[in-house]
């Protein structure tokens, strides 16, 4: 079983999102090679990797609540053809199944446009929950305050609520993950995770080509935890950086942008980017193509298509490994407890990088080492 963190050991984990790699410490029992194009040597990668591989999982919650009887679920996917959303979406029916609601998934399509619409037909249809996987409530505010108003349950799959930093709220609730730590303060968690990644593998020299995920909150909140951390490394910089959106995978640019801005990124060695499940659609291919046989690539969303790439690519690969049907089954706790009359817990769900010789199973997609379907059943009452 992976080391989980108490609320304490993870506040001290957060606070590296402001200081250097070099204060972190190894708690990994893995005990292979740092892998690599040039390997980690010095005392600076070895405390990144160590702080990587770490990362920062938490626990299932561990106060029973009972379901209430005859909920109407909506799951509105931020798009069924993107892993990162699809599978997180398919285990939040699960769960809902498994406590008896009737359950309906909406597939938005990566479009605001399509998420809203979904929403409004969950409203119409007498949903008594709503959970967007993947989106925040800025993209669909006025769809979000219309299903508040309809007495409807909104909870968060992932996304940001409309106001992070005080007043008046849409959502019902965010989906808490790790204790104490704020939503912002966890995606910022997934971006230094990659830049300590990368810091070691290239043994403090990473030249990196940044690709920024534009459309959500939590997009560019990756990327300013991901250019904190790389600050901390004398000998690392950014040398080329590329926005995507949505609707570059909706229109099919996606995948021509992005290799364009690698073959102009002069002198990378590293890549970064925000979600491990653009690389089946064309991304990976893109790395291949380029010639860069030696770039050292890190992703954000590990999911089974990155773990089978970890396992084939020609070049060094490393994710975040996050156990998002785990998030799925969080959100589905969350509604269970606010619809009992309770505040919604930390539901445990964390990331640690991997690659090909740490935390990598050895097949299938990453596990925490928690048996956290039985854990919430087991709260719930269900078999």
């Amino acid at each position: 079983m992976k080391q989980r963190l108490t609320p304490a050991a993870f506040l001290t984990v957060v606070a590296v999102l402001v200081l250097s790699a070099c204060s972190a410490t190894s708690s990994s029992k893995d005990t292979g090679s740092t892998g690599g194009s040039t390997g980690g040597t010095s005392d600076e990668a070895k405390t990144a990797l160590a702080a990587a591989y770490k990362g920062a999982t938490g626990t299932v919650p561990t106060e029973a609540v009972a379901p209430k009887a005859g909920v109407n679920l909506w799951v509105v996917s931020c798009g069924e053809q993107i892993p990162s959303c699809a599978t997180p979406t398919a285990a939040a029916v699960e769960a809902g199944k498994a406590v008896g609601w009737t359950t309906k998934v909406c597939d938005g399509q990566l479009n605001p446009g399509g998420w809203g619409n979904c929403i409004r037909q969950a409203v119409s249809a007498k949903a008594g929950v709503v959970i967007p996987v993947g989106i925040d409530c800025a993209a669909v505010q006025a769809p979000m305050a219309e299903a508040k108003k309809a007495g409807v349950l909104v909870v968060g799959g992932g996304g940001a609520d409309c106001d992070v930093t005080g007043g008046a709220k849409t959502m019902a609730s965010e989906r808490l993950q790790l204790p104490g730590v704020s939503i912002e303060d966890y995606w910022k968690l997934n971006g230094k995770l990659q830049a300590d990644w990368l810091i070691g593998k290239t043994d403090g020299k990473a030249k990196v080509f940044l690709v920024n995920f534009a459309d959500p909150i939590w997009g560019p909140w990756i990327t300013e935890g991901f250019k904190a951390e790389l600050a901390t490394c004398k000998g690392c910089s950014i040398v080329s950086s590329l926005d995507i959106a949505n609707n570059d995978f909706v229109d099919h640019s996606a995948a021509q942008k992005f290799s364009s801005g690698l073959l102009k990124a002069a002198g990378a060695n590293a890549v970064s980017l925000a979600v491990g499940g653009w690389m089946p659609a064309g991304f990976d291919q893109a790395i291949r193509s380029s010639g860069k046989s030696n770039l050292v690539v890190s992703t954000g969303f590990g999911d089974a298509s990155s773990m089978d790439l970890i396992r084939s690519a020609p070049y060094t690969l490393g994710t975040v490994g996050y156990a998002s049907p785990w998030g799925g089954y969080g959100s589905v706790d969350t509604a269970i407890r606010l619809l009992a009359g309770k505040q919604p817990v930390a539901e445990g769900d964390g990331f640690q990088m991997v690659d090909k010789t740490h935390n990598l199973p050895a097949s299938g997609d990453y596990d925490p080492g928690v048996d956290y379907k039985a854990e919430y059943k087991k709260l719930w009452g269900v078999s």
